[in-house]
């Protein structure tokens, strides 16, 4: 048994800042690749097939990072929970950065035939693999940092506020690539994005390096009171919370990456939006999803953690045919007002993740049982993404398609809600 010391926020600030900036970084890329799926990898890794074949087969090589990253969870949870949560951080960023930058210099199929997408999707998966790891160290480092916190909510929120960031960031550079060059954006503008994104994560290496360990973590070694095998027996020991964890979360990653990213951009521009307004209003509304985010971070400091879980689940649900009766007005101001309150929705539960997942473990176990638990969830919710571009072939185009992506999206809401409601509340913050 120790005592928790209590830091300065300075000091939790400046691994709140290293943690999320990794974590923009990672996500940047992430999401750049969800957007070219439907945009610019059919007609350049996959253009022996119809455009909707095509789709759909470019979706499938970006969500296969999705089933790497428990994989990436359990490889670098286990590390992380035996050797540190910085050097395993550190390593996540590295294996991003490389994946990032091959693909950037990729050539297209018409240059190496069926070798530039094989090779497309071995990088999402190894791209995966350090996603998977990521999330887990990230967000038990900055809850060890603010263990004496009364605001750990909001601290440990700043990880989540860094997926949309990093989304906002890509989309937002993707317009711009595709404005100041949009005849040649196809066959070599889009490159650069993963190029730069490469050059952002050994950035993101560089500042991580310079922030200290987890002072929870440090103490615990040196009463060498680690597990040799914290991966597994978490698995073994807690895998009913690991489940119910990871399902109570699905409901974000299909409305984020299912609905907004998979659907609703093929969906605007086949009413005849430009393409770039499409990608537009993803940037806004992930500026939105990241203020909601902070906002259900904070308010778990104040209120009830499972609580903020529960509202953002029904608003969702809630909102759900909403939603799509705004797209299809075909009024800009309306869409952006859709996807804007979509994610925001979404995110407030996404606010309380980090925070409730990290204290659902103990020390020994968190980097491992809460990465596996967000990983998990990750890889069950991006199921639905395949299915948006399957439901256009039978409906006849992504116009038609939309009660079937409503309904998706409505049961795997209904899903994480059950997981949210029956998932035991715990506070472990300490070693002890």
């Amino acid at each position: 048994m120790f005592k928790i010391t209590k830091m300065t926020s300075l000091q939790v600030v400046k691994v709140a800042v290293g943690a999320s900036i990794g974590t923009i970084m990672e996500w940047y890329d992430f999401f750049i690749a969800a957007l070219l799926a439907t945009t610019v990898w059919p007609l350049i890794f996959f253009p022996v097939f119809n455009p909707v074949v095509g789709i759909a087969a470019s979706i499938s090589a970006y969500v296969v990072t999705y089933f790497a990253r428990p994989i990436g969870g359990y490889i670098f949870g286990h590390y992380g929970d035996r050797t540190g949560r910085k050097t395993m951080l550190i390593w996540t960023l590295m294996l991003m950065g490389v994946s990032s930058i091959i693909i950037g210099i990729t050539p297209d199929y018409h240059t190496i035939g069926w070798v530039a997408p094989a090779i497309i999707i071995l990088m999402r998966l190894l791209l995966g693999l350090g996603l998977g790891g990521e999330w887990g160290g990230a967000a038990s480092w900055v809850l060890e940092f603010a263990a004496k916190s009364k605001y750990r909510g909001f601290w440990t929120s700043w990880i989540n506020f860094a997926l949309y960031t990093g989304l906002g960031l890509g989309a937002g550079l993707l317009i711009l690539f595709r404005t100041l060059n949009p005849t040649n954006f196809v066959t070599i503008g889009w490159r650069y994005l993963f190029i730069i994104g490469g050059i952002m994560v050994m950035i993101g290496i560089i500042i991580r390096y310079t922030i200290a360990e987890s002072p929870l973590f440090a103490a615990l070694k040196n009463k060498g009171e680690v597990d040799d095998s914290p991966a597994l027996k978490v698995l073994k020991s807690e895998w009913k919370t690991i489940m119910l964890d990871a399902l109570s979360w699905a409901y974000i990653i299909t409305a984020t990456s299912g609905v907004i990213l998979a659907y609703s951009v093929p969906y605007l521009t086949a009413l005849k939006f430009d393409p770039t307004f499409a990608i537009y209003t993803v940037m806004i509304s992930a500026m939105s999803g990241a203020i909601s985010t902070v906002i259900g971070g904070v308010i778990t400091d104040f209120w009830s953690k499972k609580g903020v879980m529960i509202l953002s689940i029904i608003l969702v649900i809630i909102f759900s045919y909403p939603y799509f009766l705004l797209l299809s007005t075909k009024n800009i101001a309306l869409v952006i007002l859709a996807q804007s309150l979509l994610l925001a929705f979404a995110t407030l539960g996404f606010g309380a993740i980090p925070k409730r997942f990290g204290e659902h473990f103990h020390i020994k176990y968190r980097y491992s049982g809460a990465g596996l638990s967000y990983q998990i969830g990750a890889a069950f919710g991006s199921i639905p993404i395949l299915f948006p571009p399957l439901f256009a072939i039978l409906a006849g185009g992504f116009l038609n398609a939309w009660p079937y992506v409503m309904v998706m999206l409505v049961v795997v809401s209904l899903l994480s809600l059950v997981a949210a409601i029956f998932v035991k509340e715990t506070e472990w913050l300490s070693a002890d």
